[in-house]
């Protein structure tokens, strides 16, 4: 049986002090390692500011976890822990798509080609260039 990828995305009570924060983190990965999932990656939370207010929180940390788990049911034990979690603001847990192997398309930004205009080229005209028309 193949393993599913998921990942996890938390924000975290910005009124934690950091040795709180960083315990809250870990008793999310413990969630999932409860759970039978493996982590693969995961981002410490750091403090940020929120787009628009979370339960009157202008800041909160945040975080998120890569992990794989065999099965979906265990899925739900995370998710209701994650709301149990009183520190935990909001999260979210979606299923991220398989990796086929192929290197991620990267953008890069091209500067747009300068245009130009027939008021430009109207303005280069030499003197003798006005004279004939």
């Amino acid at each position: 049986m193949s393993k599913d990828s998921y990942e996890l995305a938390f924000h975290l009570n910005s009124d934690l002090e950091e040795p709180q924060v960083k315990q809250a983190a870990q008793n999310i990965e413990d969630y999932i390692t409860s759970a039978g999932g493996v982590v693969s990656f995961k981002r410490e939370p750091e403090k940020t500011r929120l787009s628009y207010p979370i339960q009157h929180k202008r800041q909160s940390y945040f975080g998120y976890f890569y992990f794989n788990l065999e099965t979906k049911e265990k899925l739900g034990s995370i998710d209701e822990q994650a709301k149990l979690n009183n520190d935990v603001l909001r999260y979210l847990l979606i299923k991220t798509p398989v990796d086929s192997g192929k290197d991620r398309v990267k953008f890069r930004f091209k500067p747009p080609k300068p245009r130009i205009t027939t008021e430009k080229q109207a303005e280069k005209q030499t003197p003798e260039q006005s004279k004939e028309l």
